[in-house]
């Protein structure tokens, strides 16, 4: 049997994220593959959430929930004594007006790229299309001319 990972008992205040949104959390543990954490809306049992400590994001899939704690496992390691250390700032939350103001500008370059790449599909297709007429003109004009001339030729 494989021996579990050593975990570190700590009390870290944290971010959660999943598919209700943000949430305040605390790490209740923390171990090389895994997490036990404690928020007010624990999410369900096989759903992929992510913890935000200061600078670090762990994406983490739920494997076990027991009320307002669960378990979390990582599919990557993580830096135990990094995460622990971090003394940064929270991350801001998702209806902060900061946040708002760059997922703004972010959607709004988005878009813009969008319209211009849908714009060089629209140009890049009109060519083929103006490529595959003028083709195909010369070869209809080629095949009536032949029985056109030699028609004239006769009379």
């Amino acid at each position: 049997m494989k021996p579990r990972d050593q975990r570190q008992k700590v009390l870290i205040e944290a971010r959660l994220r999943q598919d209700r949104g943000w949430t305040d959390a605390r790490i209740l543990n923390i171990s090389r593959r895994g997490l036990m954490v404690r928020s007010p809306a624990a999410p369900l049992h096989g759903t992929y959430v992510e913890v935000c400590r200061g600078t670090h994001r762990i994406v983490a899939r739920v494997v076990w929930v027991s009320q307002d704690r669960f378990g979390l496992r990582t599919q990557d390691a993580i830096a135990v004594d990094a995460v622990v250390r971090d003394e940064a700032a929270l991350p801001e939350p998702a209806n902060d007006p900061r946040s708002l103001r760059r997922r703004s500008t972010l959607e709004m370059r988005e878009r813009r790229s969008r319209h211009w790449s849908r714009r060089f599909q629209f140009g890049v297709l009109g060519l083929f299309a103006i490529a595959a007429a003028c083709l195909t003109f010369g070869a209809v004009r080629e095949a009536l001319s032949r029985p056109l001339n030699f028609a004239q030729a006769v009379l």
